[in-house]
């Protein structure tokens, strides 16, 4: 379990969203002794204000280090909150920029308001100028970007409508198609509904992540298929749609619906996006 210190840093992660993203980095510092290190490492999450780095140097609670993205080659000044545990065997520490201005990661964030509406979050990157955007799609946008793999949508920096397409690699399909059934029940029918084919990560606790084919989408849930066994009311969290290489937002979710299919294989599930 997290201690106080690691809930801090959940808590205060939460003016942002979190995006689950390698990127190699720098970190800056000086150790007990004065002496000035530096070492190299990986995020893990990264947000608008701050991030949670994978090292093998040790850093203490409140120390101030430099962290300079490796891919972007911009760095920013930040605090180290707190170390995280976690599995790897390295170090995990959840850092804050001071100036969440800086913004080392090269994506831009838009602000929480907009995602009122949104199915999907995903990070977005301009053909034309390479800019990176965290972007939050509609039904509709998810199921353009899913069969044409881009989207047109303007650009600020080039000042224009540009395509856009996931920023890092898209995973391919390969999973065997589900047998159909009635879905009646499976979603609370507050937010109208839209029938999607698209790729969905899930993770718990217990199990890891698990990749699963979405059936159908609404800003409040979604429906899955899934040969695991996930509880009723039972706690995951999702991204929607997915990247491979990263890039992905996952959100809180609970098991609203389980209905079991006759060939006892495939099970579909109602997930309901739990508000923060």
């Amino acid at each position: 379990m997290w201690g106080r210190r690691e809930a801090v840093v959940e808590q205060r992660g939460r003016q942002s969203e979190r995006i689950s993203l390698a990127m190699p980095v720098e970190v800056v510092g000086n150790n007990l002794f004065g002496d000035i290190f530096l070492c190299e490492g990986w995020t893990e999450v990264v947000s608008q204000t701050g991030a949670r780095v994978r090292l093998k140097q040790n850093l203490a609670s409140d120390q101030e280090v430099t962290i300079r993205c490796l891919e972007t080659g911009k760095e920013a000044s930040a605090r180290v909150v707190a170390r995280v545990n976690g599995k790897s065997k390295q170090n995990v520490y959840g850092i804050m920029l001071l100036d969440p201005e800086t913004q080392p990661w090269g994506i831009n964030f838009p602000p929480r308001g907009d995602s009122a509406g949104a199915v999907g979050r995903i990070v977005l990157e301009c053909l034309t100028c390479r800019t990176r955007e965290l972007v939050y799609l509609d039904g509709f946008e998810l199921e353009v970007l899913e069969s044409s793999e881009t989207l047109s949508r303007f650009c600020r920096r080039c000042a224009d409508s540009c395509l856009w397409r996931k920023s890092y690699e898209a995973l391919p399909v390969g999973m065997d198609d589900a047998e159909s059934s009635d879905r009646s029940g499976l979603e609370d029918r507050r937010d109208p509904r839209r029938e999607v084919r698209t790729i969905a990560c899930i993770q718990n606790g217990e199990d890891g992540e698990e990749l699963v084919k979405v059936r159908n989408v609404s800003r409040s849930g979604l429906c899955f298929e899934s040969r695991r066994t996930y509880d009723k009311d039972g706690k995951i969290e999702v991204a929607i749609p997915y990247s491979s290489g990263g890039g992905n937002i996952f959100l809180p979710a609970r098991i609203a619906r389980v209905q079991n299919l006759p060939t006892g294989v495939i099970t579909l599930y109602g997930a309901e996006y739990v508000r923060r």
